[in-house]
């Protein structure tokens, strides 16, 4: 894998996220170490997004307060809570995260455990944190300490994650929403992670999400003889990051799950936007 041209940073660029050392060798990766490297790097950018939003090679994070800022005058009011949970005018969400998740669609079938946390579960903000840091212990420990103290200035509020497993077993989504504080890190995040993996140029594109542009959808890099395959998705809606991931056999269904992923978005729409 090449490493990303170094970037310019912006105006609040801190840190920069570096490839490990021990992860080429001076002739470049092997091709199945070089899908793993993709793998683990697009691992690290959920971490990372999650905790604050991840730039053109550069990490950053932003200490700006939460500020709140009124609808615009032609746009409706934000519509009383009659329901469990809901998204409000202006990118906040309300109820439980597990809500807010989709359940599971008959076509499909409760998945597999995500490790210790079982396939259906709701994380307070303290465990969500604990949860992002774990992600990232097999990064440098530069890289490592980055990522951790993004997560911490975030102020994550909680988690959710839920899993579905298709019929016949020929793939599993993973589907996982973070509510942070910061709305305007959350905002950025999807600009910041578009950025990083087309820069980096071993990603294959995924589908797009109707409705929703700014969802974006990557694969790693195919090999021949490859039984299985990936794909990672971000998204943002308001105050929510939301990331799905998809293992399965080749080939891997990948319009199916965007079809999961946009029934995901749909439902924790801001009503102030139009799909």
């Amino acid at each position: 894998m090449v490493p990303p041209q170094e970037a310019e940073p912006g105006p609040h660029a801190e840190e920069t996220l570096v490839a490990d050392p021990a992860s080429e060798t001076e002739a470049g990766p092997a091709p199945r170490k070089r899908r793993a490297l993709a793998l683990g790097i697009a691992a690290a950018l959920i971490a990372v997004a999650a905790g604050g939003g991840i730039g053109y090679a550069v990490l950053r994070h932003d200490d700006a307060a939460d500020h709140k800022t009124a609808a615009a005058p032609w746009k409706a009011p934000a519509p009383a809570r009659t329901g469990e949970f809901g998204a409000k005018s202006g990118g906040g969400h309300y109820g439980r995260l597990g809500k807010l998740l989709l359940p599971v669609p008959e076509t499909y079938e409760p998945g597999p455990d995500v490790r210790e946390f079982g396939n259906d579960v709701e994380l307070d903000g303290k465990q969500a944190v604990a949860m992002m840091k774990s992600s990232v212990r097999e990064m440098s420990k530069k890289n490592r300490g980055a990522v951790e103290k993004s997560i911490d200035d975030l102020h994550l509020q909680g988690a959710g994650m839920r899993t579905y497993s298709a019929e016949g077993g020929d793939y599993v989504i993973e589907i996982q929403i973070v509510q942070v504080t910061n709305k305007q890190a959350a905002a950025e995040h999807n600009e910041f992670f578009n950025e990083f993996t087309k820069a980096i140029g071993v990603f294959r594109n995924g589908p797009r999400i109707t409705g929703h542009d700014k969802a974006r959808c990557v694969l790693p890099p195919t090999e021949p003889g490859e039984k299985l395959d990936a794909m990672v998705c971000q998204a943002t809606e308001g105050d929510l990051l939301v990331t799905m991931t998809v293992t399965g056999t080749v080939p891997l269904h990948k319009t199916e799950a965007a079809d999961l992923l946009k029934e995901q978005l749909d439902r924790i729409q801001d009503p102030g936007v139009s799909a």
